[in-house]
């Protein structure tokens, strides 16, 4: 089974920012019976294609398959746990038969060159019309420069983006899908791309069980189990008397979009989760259209709590579906969630997070806050030890490739952004700062076990010791990559480590 994940508009690239972060750490998203996702298939869906949030989720997703594929080459991983061993693919990778799909966002060509006024042909319309249009339409919505967005429009959206369903990517991704893989769905609704998105694309894949095909392949994306994460309000702007986006705007749209879901497309969708924070941050930068590629625009806990929505739906068995009285295919049970920290405090560490969620990443967090840091710090100095020369093949410093230190990188800085919003915030604040080769008290609130004379102490000693043990069981291997042995190795250790020496909170 894969996973086919939409992330439209500027919050799904955010959210699937903090699922790739959780892939990389070791997350290993399962089905209900315990089977492993064959692969994750990202679909970013924005017209704003220069913007560097963008640009840079691309990149990420680029550096990760990268890494993978040092680590894993064209190994059956299945089984395999640890570091970066979800498969992450294309449309191209996923169904090497299409012709398209070789990037991991959708191309809307038409919407991403014209203003509105030109998308929709206005100077083509006969006078009625047009006075019609004016009625609808304000004139800086008419001339609305798509793309960079629809300026927290969703009448925009909802008309610009029905190029989705007619696009050669969407015929692409029809050709990809196999009965079973299951879709998601990821759209803030206080904003324009997200709220006109979200019911539009989810009809498209429902509606083609009635259209006419010439393989049945349309016919089983519209039978689909389907999950939607939508994101209410959770940040803050700063007021601009000059910008189109009012913070104040947020709760009435979203209210809008839930009465219009709640009658249009709940029904379509098996699984809901819903997710908000109303406490807010501080002021993030009004910035219509982007025109600062989203400066000031931090990570958020909202975010990684999103990521966790996907992986809860994947383990989900409500996959059925059935047809209403019109014929239309719609989920058999529709499922609806939310979330609720443990402790309402600015500074959330891993005790204010949900059991399910502490399941899942407390130690491939902590196992990749550690790898990050003596990869970094102490490897080098550490590569005279059995682990790295005792065997085939041997360790360097070339497994702190290029790609890799440009992924921790974006690493330090999501889990940064996460806990500077500000003292009226929820700020997501997991790890202490970093001691040179000691690790004691690198976790927030998260305290090493008691030995004889108190607490136990975790250094670089300690690290070497445990990758020393993992090194003798894994043994040499011939024909592995020295990338594959020491990723594999590093997990078993730190996770021995972690469970050796850490009292943990799930």
């Amino acid at each position: 089974m894969r996973a086919f994940i939409f992330a439209i508009g500027g919050t799904g690239s955010r959210v699937l920012n903090a699922m790739i972060m959780q892939l990389a750490a070791g997350v290993r998203p399962k089905t209900q019976g315990g089977q492993v996702i064959d692969s994750i298939v990202p679909i970013i869906i924005d017209p704003h294609a220069e913007n560097a949030g963008l640009q840079e989720l691309t990149r990420l997703l680029d550096y990760y398959r990268t890494i993978r594929q040092r680590i894993h080459g064209n190994l059956e991983t299945r089984q395999t746990d640890g570091f970066f061993s979800v498969k992450i693919e294309t449309l191209k990778d996923a169904e090497p038969k299409i012709t398209r799909g070789d990037k991991f966002y959708f191309k809307m060509n038409n919407v991403s060159t014209q203003t509105f006024s030109q998308f929709i042909k206005e100077s083509d319309m006969s006078l009625e019309t047009r006075h019609l249009t004016d009625i609808l339409y304000s004139e800086d919505e008419m001339a609305t420069n798509m793309k960079e967005g629809f300026y927290g429009s969703p009448n925009i959206g909802c008309v610009a983006l029905n190029e989705f369903a007619n696009s050669e990517d969407f015929k692409a991704f029809c050709q990809a899908y196999n009965e079973g893989d299951k879709l998601f769905f990821i759209g803030s609704i206080f904003g324009g791309t997200g709220a006109s998105g979200l019911p539009l694309f989810i009809s498209s894949i429902r509606d083609l069980a009635s259209k006419e095909n010439e393989n049945d392949v349309k016919g089983a994306c519209a039978n689909a189990p389907i999950g939607a994460l939508v994101v209410m309000p959770y940040f803050s702007i700063t007021p601009n008397q000059d910008s189109p986006i009012k913070e104040q705007d947020w709760i009435i749209k979203s209210r809008s979009a839930l009465s219009y879901y709640e009658t249009n497309l709940n029904r379509m969708i098996n699984d809901i989760y819903y997710i908000a924070d109303p406490q807010g941050t501080a002021s993030f930068k009004n910035d219509p259209g982007n025109v600062d590629n989203q400066n000031g625009n931090k990570a958020h806990l909202v975010e990684l709590i999103g990521a966790h929505a996907i992986f809860r739906f994947l383990e989900s068995g409500n996959v059925g579906v059935e047809k209403d009285d019109d014929g239309r295919i719609i989920a058999g049970v529709t499922h609806y969630y939310q979330y609720g920290l443990v402790n309402d405090l600015s500074h959330i560490s891993f005790n204010g997070l949900h059991s399910k969620t502490l399941e899942v990443a407390e130690k491939p967090m902590m196992e990749f806050h550690l790898l990050r840091y003596f990869m970094e710090y102490s490897l080098k100095d550490q590569l005279g030890k059995p682990y790295a020369k005792g065997y085939e093949p041997k360790i360097d410093s070339n497994v702190l490739s290029r790609e890799v230190k440009e992924f921790f990188q974006y690493y330090d800085e999501w889990i940064k952004e996460m806990k500077s919003h500000g003292e009226t915030a929820h700020n997501l604040d997991l790890f202490a700062p970093y001691e040179k080769g000691k690790y004691t008290d690198l976790f927030r609130d998260i305290h090493t076990k008691k030995g004889f004379f108190g607490r136990k102490s975790v250094d670089d000693n300690d690290v070497c010791n445990c990758l020393n043990k993992a090194a003798e069981i894994h043994g040499n291997k011939a024909g592995e990559s020295a990338d594959r042995r020491w990723f594999v190795i590093a997990h078993e250790a730190l996770k021995e480590l972690i469970d050796n020496n850490y009292d943990l909170i799930q």
